[in-house]
């Protein structure tokens, strides 16, 4: 670690331009791979070694865009099943239980929760986000930098996908990707809007009198402090995060702030042991991408000759010239002596070799697994082993991007919202601190990972019904409570819907008592009646005549 990132230490810009340097160096292999996968797979962002001007046409010869469609196609497939824009694809629960039987703990969370996807909504970040799923499925490794800006006095979320090209990046002894350096171009006049207040070294300062349009490079170099630990509140050089500006012409340090937490999400797609960036599916498919590529443009060659043959004449047949365009009038000796050549394109073969490309290009960006109402009668068993299918093919990766993309993105958030006063103002039981949170998310794909207990639970019961007609008591086994409450967290029920434990007690006491009373006014009524006849045998003994009783007393000795 250098000088720089030692607590009390002031950045050396040199230092910054020589590590920078460092680490762009030991990524040049990847330079090679990402421009030729790019090239094929996203056109638009292939500039990696040769830097093209604005404008310039990047898909001069490409020739068949399978590639390119299904990239877009796993890339709207992860978006629409990670971070669908439609629907919520998170939860935020108490880590400690018993402030998740808090009722004012709880609303505050859930309002917390709300105002975080209303913020979201109102940013830039489905757009970004899209962005970043296209990168990370072409290039295997993508970069977000998340922050706050002001619009009209206001703190509002600023999330931007940054160019694979613009940043490299180093790797703890954990794995973790928390040391990013990004270089980037700014005119004169752009970086002293940035640093208004700042000097931003001679040469800047020349240009903005004659050439205010002329870019200078600048390396934004963040990277975790050490000895400083986390804290509510603190000044931007002693924050656990720097953020160092450089102006790469003049080396100079235009600014050293700080962050709370790292600002950038550095995803991979999957990655090697020992490897700092990340493989995509469209590296594992390079061979076949560019096999069709080639293919097609054979295969445009053949289908031009088919088109507009090429012609044989004998020698000195014709008179004059040959005339192909319609309605043209050729002169010849002999009118056998011109006619097409044939060159034999078997078309059939061509057809199935390509089809076969086409579906091994298409299977390495799991578009098959992504679709899943492929019919329009699809049954709940075929779309239930669509599901655990997926699951079990994007599960690695589903993972493997929750822990380096989503979770730091919704702390992050988090973090940022609470120190901006977004949120309402806690309740009692959240000020003594140390309140930690879990994430839980309820996407569509992270529901189908979950989805296999459920489906469990619904074969059980089935088989238990079946031996209740045997066995009424077997039903005895079950919870149904709990199973209710599973099967809503499986299946992403918004919580507000279900009934807390205290109410479900509260619940289960009044039907008690309800009980009670019922049975107590039947005993009473029963009572009563017995009363009631009891007072109707007494008053018709009364009324009896004495010689009539004396009659029926007579009778009964006598039997």
């Amino acid at each position: 670690m250098a000088e720089y990132g030692k607590k009390g230490k002031t950045p050396n810009p040199e230092d910054i331009i020589r590590r920078c340097h460092e680490l762009k160096s030991k990524r040049e292999n990847w330079n090679n791979i990402w421009d030729e996968v790019g090239h094929f797979v996203l056109p638009t962002k292939a500039d990696f070694i040769t830097e093209r001007s604005k404008g310039d046409k990047r898909d001069e010869d490409i020739y068949d865009s399978t590639a390119v469609t299904a990239n877009q196609t796993l890339a709207s497939g992860l978006h629409g099943a990670l971070t669908a824009p439609s629907g919520r694809w998170f939860h935020i629960r108490f880590r400690e239980e018993g402030l998740n039987n808090d009722d004012a703990a709880m609303e505050w969370l859930e309002d917390s929760v709300d105002r975080i996807y209303k913020s979201i909504e109102e940013s830039n970040f489905n757009s970004e986000v899209n962005e970043l799923y296209l990168d990370l499925c072409c290039f295997g490794t993508a970069a977000m930098l998340v922050e706050t800006n002001k619009a009209d006095n206001v703190d509002s979320l600023n999330f931007r996908t940054v160019h694979l090209s613009e940043v490299a990046v180093a790797e703890n002894v954990d794995g973790r990707v928390d040391t990013i350096y990004r270089t980037l171009k700014f005119s004169a006049r752009q970086a002293k809007q940035l640093f208004p207040d700042i000097n931003l070294g001679d040469s800047i300062e020349r240009a903005l009198e004659n050439k205010p349009d002329k870019e200078f490079e600048f390396i934004h170099a963040v990277y975790p402090r050490e000895g400083i630990m986390p804290v509510e509140r603190a000044a931007g050089k002693d924050r656990p995060w720097a953020s160092c500006w450089v102006q790469v012409q003049d080396k100079k340090l235009v600014r050293e702030d700080g962050y709370y937490e790292c600002p950038w999400m550095v995803p991979r797609w999957s990655k090697l042991s020992g490897d700092v960036y990340g493989f995509s599916p469209a590296m594992m498919a390079r061979a076949d991408i560019r096999t069709l590529n080639a293919a097609k443009l054979f295969e445009m060659r053949a289908w031009e000759k088919n088109i507009d043959p090429p012609t044989l004449a004998a020698y000195n047949g014709i008179i004059g010239d040959l005339r192909l365009d319609p309605g043209g009038l050729t002169y010849v000796r002999d009118i056998n002596g011109v006619k097409p050549m044939q060159n034999g394109t078997q078309w059939q073969v061509t057809q199935i070799k390509s089809n076969e490309l086409v579906t091994n290009i298409r299977r390495a960006f799991f578009n098959d697994q992504l679709q899943l109402h492929e019919g329009p009668n699809m049954t709940a068993t075929e779309v239930r082993a669509r599901m655990e299918l997926m699951q079990q093919i994007l599960g690695p990766v589903v993972g493997r991007l929750q822990s380096e993309f989503l979770n730091p993105l919704i702390q992050r958030v988090f973090m940022l919202m609470f120190r901006s006063n977004m949120f309402a103002e806690p309740p009692a039981s959240l000020l003594q601190g140390g309140n930690k949170l879990d994430v839980e998310y309820v996407s569509p794909l992270a529901r189908a990972q979950k989805m296999e207990e459920v489906f469990a639970v619904e074969r059980w019961i089935g088989q238990l019904a079946q031996v209740m007609q045997i066995d009424p008591t077997v039903m005895d086994v079950v919870d149904f409570s709990k199973m209710g409450r599973m099967m809503a967290k499986r299946l992403g029920v918004p919580g507000e819907v279900m009934r807390s434990e205290e109410e479900m007690e509260a619940l289960k006491f009044q039907r008690e008592q309800a009980a009670a009373q019922q049975q107590q006014m039947v005993q009473q009524t029963m009572a009563l009646d017995q009363a009631g006849q009891a007072a109707q045998v007494a008053g018709v003994i009364d009324q009896a005549d004495p010689e009539t009783m004396a009659g029926v007393v007579a009778g009964v000795r006598g039997q």
